[in-house]
């Protein structure tokens, strides 16, 4: 029979196989870095941040006087009056420049410089989200690679142990039933091989594309995670008090809500003073002339130029509830915004400890896969002595290797959920930034 020690050395070798650091090949900070610089996402944020700069400059013109020149032609004719040359020219140019408008302008300039800045935490909040779907891809596609090293090392080990029931069955040692059945264990290897293919495919298709790369690209994940073996070589977890703390203070998210509810205070003063008095400055200068055939062109631009100023104060005294409406919506945005942040806040806090129990539930997990895996393959062991002694069938010997390839999948899913968890404890911290 084949000896069943060395068929476990060999199967944990392939299945601890780890990635290759090559040129090509790709890191988490890689991937991270890659994400930042072209998620669609992050671009579409970075959109609106420009558009609230917009926004800013545009509302920093009411403060400017405004300038414009104006040339008019008119043709004219009076039915009952002859000789008239029926042309007309006007020629002007006139400013006005806001003396006063109750503040109005000054507050809406406010309120966009902080929706400004509103919408740059909001980006650096989109690219957290961003960095978390990288986070879970990449972890998937490590936990994935490893689980089809697992399975391929099932097939060869299953194949290795057929040729050699082959070679028994021709020599009159087993039994038709105990061959048929070892290769019927080569077909279910080899189908899970091809599941196991499907999601090291699915998960690196979602990592690409998250990343943005083309779908001809081939890239390799290089991961100095897979060499990691026990939780108890990572750092200890921090306290939740701890992680709550850094996290609230490190939340892009929760910095541009309250940042949101000041700006929506301010545009709340701003709809009130749609009844405040204004105050405007105007200046005007124009000529022109008026004739088709004329040639006093010279005397009639000279002696129509006129030049005016005038001071005009605007006193709204009945607006239909226009401005009364203004305030209320205003005040209804306020309301929203402080709802908004409220509930970002119970999120995160529900998110945090959701994370948190995960993180030291997959600790617990990693550790008691370790030592099913231990236990697992010492069974096999005994299940082999067994097997060649004459005291366990082939099918019983068959679900006790079962057993060992699911405790090492388990083993491998525990690990990567821990390391995953952990990851995301970080960037919610703010350690990945």
């Amino acid at each position: 029979m084949i000896n069943t020690k060395v068929l476990i050395n060999a199967f944990f070798a392939m299945a601890a196989f780890t990635t290759v650091f090559a040129e090509g090949t790709w890191t988490l900070e890689d991937c991270l870095k890659q994400a930042k610089k072209s998620s669609l996402k992050l671009e579409s944020a970075k959109l609106r941040e420009q558009s609230a700069d917009i926004s800013v400059k545009q509302a920093k013109t009411g403060n400017y006087p405004t300038v414009s020149a104006n040339i008019q032609n008119t043709l004219y004719d009076h039915p009952y009056v002859y000789n008239e040359d029926h042309y007309r020219l006007n020629l002007g140019i006139s400013g006005s420049y806001t003396l006063w408008d109750g503040g109005a302008t000054s507050l809406n300039v406010e309120s966009k410089t902080l929706t400004k800045e509103a919408t740059a935490l909001a980006t650096q909040q989109t690219e957290r989200s961003v960095q978390e779907s990288v986070l879970n891809a990449y972890m998937s596609l490590l936990a994935a690679s490893e689980n089809l090293r697992t399975a391929d090392a099932s097939v060869e080990l299953a194949q290795a142990e057929f040729e050699h029931y082959t070679k028994l069955y021709e020599a009159g040692s087993i039994t038709k039933k105990d061959l048929t059945q070892s290769q019927s264990n080569v077909l279910q290897k080899q189908t899970s091989q091809l599941t196991a293919q499907l999601s090291v495919s699915t998960a690196k298709t979602t990592l690409r594309q998250l990343l943005e790369l083309d779908d001809n690209v081939e890239f390799q994940i290089s991961a100095p995670e897979t060499n990691i073996e026990s939780p108890d070589s990572l750092e200890a977890l921090p306290t939740y008090e701890q992680l709550k703390a850094d996290a609230q203070n490190a939340h892009p998210g929760l910095k541009s809500d309250s940042v949101s509810i000041r700006a929506a205070q301010k545009n709340t003063q701003v709809a009130g003073k749609g009844s405040s008095i204004t105050v405007t400055l105007g200046a005007n200068s124009s000529t022109g002339l008026q004739a088709w055939q004329s040639k006093a062109y010279k005397d009639q631009l000279k002696y129509g130029w006129q030049n005016s100023i005038t001071l005009g104060i605007n006193i709204p005294i009945i607006d239909g509830g226009a401005t009364a409406s203004k305030v209320l919506q205003a005040q209804v945005s306020e309301t929203e915004s402080q709802v908004s942040l409220k509930e970002d806040l119970k999120t995160l806090e529900n998110n945090l400890e959701k994370l948190y129990l995960n993180a030291m539930s997959a600790d617990m997990q990693w550790k008691a896969a370790i030592l099913q895996v231990q236990a697992e393959s010492e069974a096999l062991v005994v299940a082999e002595e067994q097997r060649n002694a004459g005291a366990l069938t082939y099918t019983d010997f068959l679900t006790q290797k079962n057993n060992l390839e699911k405790a090492q999948i388990t083993l491998t899913n525990a690990k990567y959920t821990s390391l995953l968890s952990r990851k995301l404890l970080e960037l919610y911290q703010g350690k990945l930034d």
